[in-house]
């Protein structure tokens, strides 16, 4: 009987200690005290302690439901629950860290893609160049390939976003889609960095929660033919080297919201 209650202390212990770890390291990164890199280096060993708090916290309930008895609920609940918090985020980057092409430049046109302007000053100093990536051969899955082709063949359904104006002037039917761009972008909460009408074009930045690694955002809305509009994005990350799919979800909020 006593085995249980201190699987259920260990595993809530656990549970604080190494979120208090994962806490530093975002907050270490977020605040520019610590480097991305040496963030997810002192978040490692805040994981490994969730680990433990998940393995005694699941030891835990299995020896309530086989002892049919309920000593240390609450703490082995909190740390069985927390736990599993803890570990399953790190563990969801993980697998799409390994199991996504190694890219973080994804853009609708990879054979001209929106090149940066107004970010260039915020990008500079950045370890990724503002440069499009497309040309630059990556592995992935034992194959060698361009990242344009990376991007290709992990999401076929990022394109370009093209519409017929009919009898609205293009002029007109071109601006409305401008106007509803950047309202897409506030609405996805995106800092929006500089537009021109002029040129069709609308910069702007997004940060993750945790570790606030930042992705910057180029939008170009240009006329399409003699009566249509097309809408092209591109999402580059600042650091790393694998983006888990991050810019792609960003492309996709934003196609999404622009559509509807």
């Amino acid at each position: 009987m006593r085995t249980q209650p201190l699987l259920a202390r260990i595993s809530l212990i656990a549970f604080i200690l190494g979120s208090l770890i994962a806490l530093a390291a975002c907050a270490g990164t977020r605040l520019h005290i610590l480097s991305l890199d040496l963030g997810l280096e002192v978040l490692v060993p805040g994981v490994g302690i969730g680990v433990v708090g998940l393995v005694c916290g699941g030891a835990w309930i299995w020896r309530a439901l086989a002892l049919n008895n309920s000593h240390g609920w609450k703490l082995g609940t909190i740390g069985l629950i927390g736990s599993v918090i803890l570990t399953g985020i790190p563990a969801s980057h993980v697998w799409r860290h390994y199991t996504l092409p190694p890219i973080h430049d994804v853009s609708t046109d990879i054979g001209d893609a929106p090149q940066f302007v107004t970010l260039l000053a915020l990008r500079k100093g950045a370890p990724n160049p503002p440069s499009y990536d497309g040309p630059v051969v990556v592995t992935f899955q034992g194959e060698k390939m361009t990242t344009a082709l990376a991007q290709k063949n992990a999401w076929q359904d990022i394109k370009p976003l093209e519409r017929l104006a009919g009898t609205t002037p293009q002029h007109e039917f071109v601006g409305k889609f401008f106007w509803r761009a950047l309202n897409a972008v506030n609405g996805l909460g995106w800092k929006v960095a500089g537009f021109d009408v002029k040129s069709g074009r609308i910069e702007a930045t997004s940060e993750t929660l945790w570790f606030g690694a930042v992705s910057d955002i180029v939008i170009r809305v240009k006329p399409a033919g003699k009566i249509g509009v097309r809408i092209d994005i591109r999402a580059k990350s600042r650091t790393g080297v694998s983006d888990a799919g991050r810019n792609a979800e960003l492309v996709h909020a934003f196609l999404k919201r622009e559509d509807s």
